[in-house]
């Protein structure tokens, strides 16, 4: 039997990858997404130039900062300078000209989608060193076919490589933790220095694994010597901070002409802008405590909460359960309490932080984003490891440390974003659908042991239904993957309002199909759509462009409704804007996602012209 696994589990590693490079490889020319110009004909092109003159200063592109999304897809400046074609997003196209552009976008994005796919390797061996093959294997499964995450590895963007670069940070400093290994602390840090090279939202690590060795003294069985043990994990910490900063200063040129920038990218970015100088106050404190005073007050408060680990795991466990089922409850009940809809299309606001309701709400949406982000299988295996604590007899292990680690992360993730008056959709939360979906993962393997269903069915057997299952999901969200939503998510609702533009190469590609589509002129709410379309596209809302324009068509979407609600009415005399998104006298209407209101409608001129 071990002879077969050895055979079998690496073919089910490989349809993994196999399954996900078929899903996704035939995507890279055959989608329009609505940032990608920004790095595709500005910000790549910028960093490479600078590069090439040792301009070491103008590689700071962006305040992402997105190096890494540059770094890989600069790749793609080897086969094709896009500049050329910069000037072309809102202009006719020959059908040459088109077949460059789908050829820049499957060029450029090619790099980011094959590192995704080989960093599914490299999450499987860290979470085997972790947990072991049964829990990895299920989690590789969970993440190699997810939707969503699957459609975000299609688009040139920082959140592309966050979702691999932060978790992997913290699966390697539990490696660490686990086999006091000092290998996997400074591979903790390389990913950590690489997520902050993707977005400085990853600055939230600093502080979370500056927690995690009080958290550890706590919930452990036997306590060593406090001093010791605070010294050693003081210097650990020191370790993995140095090896992040010395990753960011080596992979972002701009910090070898200004080295503070350095400190900027990581202690004082504008995440840490008003709370660092609380956080290095803390860590003075309790460099204090340690050194002078031996420890003496953070072991008396220590030990007293360490009476109450138990309280503790079933408060976290517990307050993520109520969220999920608050959320699923309001869902049901037709959003009468919290309309998570209208939250998530307006993502950035006041914060609500003196006010419960706008606060609990917005909180809440970010669960609506998770749990109908998943399928339902893995939303059942995630409540069910989210259980095992209300137990009479909690057995501690490495398992459950972490599953309270990744619940406690995703909860102050969303307490942050939202004190910081962002609401995280379904791409400003990407990095935390993997920490959820390993949950999953650990849930599962806890059934198979709790029901003993190895019996029933082998590990290998539930292995390769759960691929099938999930592949189903892919084919049947195909080809829009980054605008997934549960099944058990009611049809009429959207779950990413705040889509990348799927659906847009669709609609464009049936406008170019019609007679004469070089010479129409179309609005758009989506420049994506532009991007695709061979004739005169306009978006915006200049009142020059509905003056002097007779526009053919237009391309209306679900997820462009609010914005366009907010800017139109100084042209509510010229186009019936209302209309254009409620007609139901269609040209075309693109469903997405299987959601019935989820629509991109192609609206001919004359229905919405007032007369």
């Amino acid at each position: 039997m071990d002879r077969l696994k050895k055979f079998i589990v690496p073919t089910i590693i490989a349809g993994v990858l196999i399954a996900n490079f078929s899903f996704g490889f035939p995507r890279l020319s055959r989608y329009s997404s609505v940032d990608e110009p920004y790095w595709t004909y500005a910000r790549i092109s910028k960093f490479w130039n600078a590069i090439a003159a040792h301009k070491w200063k103008s590689t700071n592109i962006n305040d992402k900062p997105g190096i890494t999304v540059v770094l890989l897809s600069g790749f793609g400046l080897t086969k094709i300078n896009p500049m050329q074609y910069k000037s072309l997003r809102q202009e006719p196209k020959t059908a040459g000209q088109l077949n460059d552009i789908n050829y820049i976008n499957f060029i450029f994005r090619l790099p980011i989608f094959l590192f995704d796919l080989a960093m599914l390797l490299v999450f499987y061996f860290l979470l085997k060193k972790l947990f072991n093959r049964t829990i990895a294997l299920f989690s590789l499964i969970f993440i190699g076919l997810s939707p969503i995450l699957l459609g975000i590895s299609l688009i040139i963007n920082p959140d592309a490589l966050l979702w691999t670069f932060l978790p992997l940070s913290m699966i390697g400093y539990f490696v660490f933790q686990k086999e006091n290994n000092r290998k996997y602390l400074i591979l903790s840090g390389i990913f950590l220095g690489l997520a902050l090279l993707t977005k400085y939202v990853s600055n939230i690590l600093y502080v979370f694994f500056f927690t995690l060795p009080f958290f550890d003294y706590i919930f452990r069985e036997e306590k060593p010597g406090l001093s010791r043990f605070l010294r050693k994990s003081g210097m650990d910490y020191l370790i993995l901070v140095i090896t992040s900063m010395i990753t960011f200063f080596i992979l972002f040129p701009a910090t070898w002409k200004k080295p503070s920038m350095v400190l900027k990218g990581t202690f004082l970015s504008k995440v840490f802008q008003t709370t660092w100088p609380i956080f290095a106050a803390i860590i003075v404190l309790i460099a204090i405590d340690i050194y002078l005073l031996e420890s003496k007050n953070a072991r008396l408060i220590l030990d007293k909460i360490s009476r109450y680990k138990k309280i503790i795991l079933r408060v976290v466990f517990g307050l993520f359960l109520l969220a999920i089922a608050i959320a699923m409850i309001n869902t049901y009940a037709g959003m009468k309490i919290y309309n998570f809809e209208s939250i998530i299309a307006s993502p950035k606001g006041s914060s609500g932080l003196f006010d419960p309701y706008v606060f609990s709400g917005k909180i809440l949406a970010d669960f609506f984003g998770l749990i109908f982000g998943v399928s339902p299988l893995i939303l059942l295996f995630a409540v069910y490891a989210m259980l095992i604590p209300f137990r009479k007899k909690i057995k501690a292990d490495t398992a459950m440390a972490v599953v309270f680690y990744f619940l406690l992360f995703i909860a102050l993730y969303y307490i942050g974003s939202t004190v910081n008056s962002v609401v995280a959709t379904v791409r400003y939360q990407i990095a935390l659908y993997p920490l959820f979906l390993i949950v999953a993962a650990i849930g599962l393997e806890k059934i198979v042991s709790d029901f003993k269903l190895k019996k029933i069915m082998p590990e290998i057997t539930f292995s390769v239904l759960l691929m099938a299952i999930l592949i189903f999901s892919l084919f049947q969200i195909k080809p829009f993957y980054f605008a997934y939503a549960s099944s058990i998510l009611p049809s009429n609702y959207t779950l990413n309002l705040k889509d990348m533009g799927d659906g847009s190469y669709e609609a464009a590609d049936y406008l170019n199909s019609l007679p004469n589509a070089q010479n129409m002129t179309i609005w758009s709410d989506k420049g994506a759509v532009c991007a695709e379309f061979r004739g005169n596209c306009v978006i915006g809302f200049k009142t020059a462009y509905f003056q002097g324009n007779k526009f053919s068509y237009f391309v209306t979407s679900t997820g462009r409704k609010s914005r366009t609600s907010k800017l139109y009415h100084h042209l509510k005399n010229i186009i019936d804007f209302p209309k254009a998104y409620s007609t139901n006298q269609f040209a075309k209407e693109i469903l997405i996602g299987n959601q019935i209101n989820n629509v991109i409608k192609i609206v001919p001129g004359n229905i919405v012209y007032k007369q």
